[in-house]
């Protein structure tokens, strides 16, 4: 007789490093937002700022290879062949497609965590107007919005948006790490400046409000009449069943 057991998080993907319990994640928020606001400036209050020309050269470096497997990994997936981006299916199965994107999302919330760097940096270089309420919002949201999908929905309809994320940094740190090698480089750089400006711009971007309101349509599909997807966001709603084998 098959006994039925109701689960919250996903079992594909619970037992993945830093996912087996629901606090280290907001763990390492804290600590992160403690370090960047009161522990990281209390311990450069006396100091002169870092340089770490270097260490930003070689993050850049490894935020573009980084990103540039996931992107390859959500394509080789199945995203624009098999999974499309039109009300796709949602699978809960263990079928080697549906392992290979939540492995990625997990990649991906790995990325999104050593992203946290970037601030520390900030607060090392002294470069404190840098170190906005609306950066940490970014950080901070990401890495709970990567962290909610791959424990409670790790399918591959919800990981478009982090296939795209992950697109646009490539774009940004190659940017970024030509820029670092002078002023050469920045002149051969700057038609594509606005650009690399607009990808960064928060909502106050007519584009990004453009392509803001474009992924919030993509992210209800499932939700419509038609649609056969996915019908809760996150297991905040709706608790899935599992059976137990």
């Amino acid at each position: 007789m098959k006994r039925i057991v109701i689960v919250i998080s996903d079992p594909r993907a619970s037992q993945l490093p830093l996912l087996q319990s629901p606090i280290i994640i907001p763990a390492i928020l804290l600590f992160y937002l403690y370090f960047v606001l009161k522990g990281g400036p209390k311990f450069m209050k006396d100091r002169t700022p870092y340089d770490l020309k270097t260490f930003i050269m070689w993050y850049n470096i490894f935020q573009i290879i980084s990103n540039a497997i996931i992107v390859q990994q959500f394509i080789s997936a199945g995203w624009f062949t098999e999974i499309t981006v039109f009300c796709e299916p949602t699978d809960y199965s263990s079928s080697p497609k549906s392992m290979k994107v939540i492995h990625t999302v997990w990649l991906s919330i790995l990325i999104k965590i050593v992203d946290l760097l970037e601030t520390g940096v900030f607060v090392l270089r002294k470069k404190d107007r840098q170190v906005s309420t609306l950066h940490l919002y970014h950080h901070v949201s990401t890495v709970l919005i990567c962290w909610i999908i791959i424990r409670y929905t790790p399918v591959a309809e919800i990981s478009f948006p982090m296939l795209v994320n992950c697109a646009v940094h490539v774009i940004m740190y190659s940017y970024y790490l030509l820029s670092s090698f002078g002023a050469k480089w920045q002149r051969i750089l700057n038609p594509i400046k606005p650009l690399i400006t607009t990808l960064q711009m928060a909502s106050t971007n007519k584009l990004v409000k453009v392509q803001f309101i474009a992924m919030i349509v993509y992210l209800l599909q499932p939700f419509m009449p038609h649609c056969n997807g996915l019908k809760t966001p996150s297991a905040f709603l709706s608790k899935d069943v599992y059976e137990a084998r």
